[in-house]
């Protein structure tokens, strides 16, 4: 007999990948053997590495596969906000990216799921466009969140809900033209603090149906300490850490300790522990001048030497790699930033640039060519 289907869907970048691990992870461990789960991760570029590592953990019910979506973001003009980034807007092209699938579950990767998500896939939205969960906020006129659902989206604050947990209706998604409403508002608009989901608010206000809290319980409420989100803990499904305060940094906090739970369970835990490690030292240099000269850098050479430094910058968490070009870009594939050609250097903004070649003499061509190159487009 042949399994239910149950689509999900995830999205990451590099930085992202082990918290995403531990979504998925947390998915399988609660989902029945009865169903077949499959689960999607969109990236645009990630290393072959962590493509494995989260596909290692496919089962015989539930297959983890991961989906490059270049082709289809690199014209898109977004806003990005806060902590969010463009990652954070894939969930709307899933409709073209998974176009074989009449209904479809999009989860963020800060969550754990304590729950079987099936039960979730298996309500019924009727004919509207999404499911969701009502999205927090003080109720509160001079509250900020408060006025930019009211002012800024122009939405009743009833309807309002956060899109980190979302059953998509696709053919819906698909006649209402839903992605392309959303991408011109992105395009147009920079007002939208959340991104996409401010503007799934607005394009699919009156067509969502509300689904219960447990399924997207947000992390938010309990740093409010209001006295709702201790009475509303039981028997949670999705555990959302939505925000800027996450738990691998608040491991102290409640519920933290679910999202330790799961992570001990995965191949990504040590590389989660040094993470942690490695914010927590960087927050004490900032504290003190210890970082700021070089905040954002660019790199020449995707060599040995090249791949060496760029692991080295990522996993220090020191400063930002805003670029990273070679000549040979074209040839080069299976690291963790994506290579890009000389040109697109002059394109960017940046406090210094790392010229990562071992042979001085080469490294000293190399430098006067990139200055030469400077001088002309100046």
């Amino acid at each position: 007999m042949d399994r239910p289907v149950i689509p999900v869907v995830f999205a990451t970048d590099e930085n992202y990948v082990p918290y995403c691990g531990v979504a998925v992870s947390s998915l399988i461990q609660n989902a029945c053997r009865n169903n077949s789960y499959e689960i999607s991760v969109l990236y645009d570029h990630i290393s072959d590495a962590s493509r494995w590592r989260l596909e290692q953990q496919s089962t015989d019910y539930a297959h983890v596969r991961c989906i490059c979506i270049h082709d289809y973001i690199t014209e898109l003009k977004v806003q990005e906000y806060n902590h969010l980034t463009i990652t954070s807007a894939y969930r709307l092209i899933i409709p073209e990216v998974l176009s074989q699938y009449e209904k479809i579950l999009y989860l963020d990767s800060d969550i754990v799921v304590d729950a079987d998500i099936a039960e979730l896939y298996n309500t019924d939205i009727g004919d509207n466009i999404l499911g969701a969960v009502r999205g927090y906020f003080k109720k509160d006129d001079g509250e900020f969140m408060y006025k930019h659902i009211t002012q800024t989206l122009g939405i009743a604050v009833d309807h309002f809900f956060n899109a980190g947990i979302l059953i998509m209706n696709r053919k819906a998604l698909e006649e209402n033209q839903v992605t392309e409403k959303c991408f011109s508002l992105l395009a147009k608009r920079t007002d939208l603090y959340f991104m996409d989901q401010c503007a799934m608010n607005i394009v699919c206000e009156g067509r969502v149906y509300f689904l219960p809290e447990k399924w997207n319980f947000e992390w938010q409420y309990l740093f409010s300490a209001e006295e709702h989100a201790f009475k509303s803990m039981d028997h949670l499904g999705i555990i959302h850490y939505d925000g800027i305060e996450k738990p691998w940094d608040y491991p102290g906090q409640i519920l933290a300790e679910k999202f330790w739970s799961y992570a001990r369970k995965t191949i990504f835990y040590e590389e989660i522990l040094q993470s942690a490690q490695i914010k927590s030292t960087r927050a004490v240099l900032e504290v003190f001048g210890g970082i700021g000269k070089f905040r954002n850098i660019a790199v020449y050479g995707a060599g040995n030497a090249g791949k060496r430094y760029v692991d080295k910058i990522l996993s220090l968490k020191l400063c930002n790699i805003v670029s990273w070009v070679d000549k040979n870009y074209e040839n080069i594939h299976e690291t963790k930033l994506r290579v890009e050609s000389v040109e697109t250097l002059y394109k960017k903004e940046f406090d210094h640039v790392v010229i990562a070649i071992e042979n001085k003499t080469v490294s000293v061509e190399v430098e006067k060519m990139l200055v030469m190159k400077a001088s002309c487009i100046i």
